[in-house]
């Protein structure tokens, strides 16, 4: 599992530096080679290696009736997926549609999940984390209110 945040830049080359303690969350052999990254929610970008992509997918789309709604789905998120690499020093490149998309410029946050990696834009993720750091006892009843019923 992904856990911790950090905070990087993105370069000249829309490249980020991912940090050893997550891609050493990764086995090539387990999980495959390299990561994709799509739209996320709430204007971040998710990155999932291959094996948790296929997951993902299978758990959280395939799976739900073929309506409206999961087509729309897949086409806007789906269909923004790009699989990428890291390069020798461990960092990947943005791709611009999806750069613009979260709105990177220069700082970013990339914050652990279970099953993915998140990246931020430094002031969306500060603001969304103070929101949710002042109701972390309000959003854990709502959880536990939706595993209850």
């Amino acid at each position: 599992m992904f856990t911790g945040n950090y905070r990087h830049v993105v370069d000249e080359k829309n490249r980020i530096a991912i940090p050893s303690v997550l891609r050493d969350c990764v086995s090539e052999k387990r999980d495959g080679a390299g990561f994709y990254i799509t739209r996320g929610l709430e204007g971040c970008l998710f990155m999932f290696p291959p094996r948790l992509w296929d997951e993902f997918v299978t758990d959280n789309v395939s799976k739900l009736p073929f309506t409206s709604a999961r087509r729309n789905f897949e086409r806007a998120f789906i269909a923004h997926a790009f699989k990428i690499s890291c390069d020798p020093q461990g960092r990947i490149v943005v791709p611009p549609p999806l750069k613009e998309y979260a709105g990177l410029e220069r700082d970013v946050v990339l914050v652990g999940a279970p099953g993915r990696i998140e990246i931020w834009d430094y002031n969306k993720w500060q603001a969304l984390d103070e929101d949710n750091t002042k109701n972390l006892d309000k959003l854990a009843e709502e959880l536990h209110r939706g595993v209850s019923k």
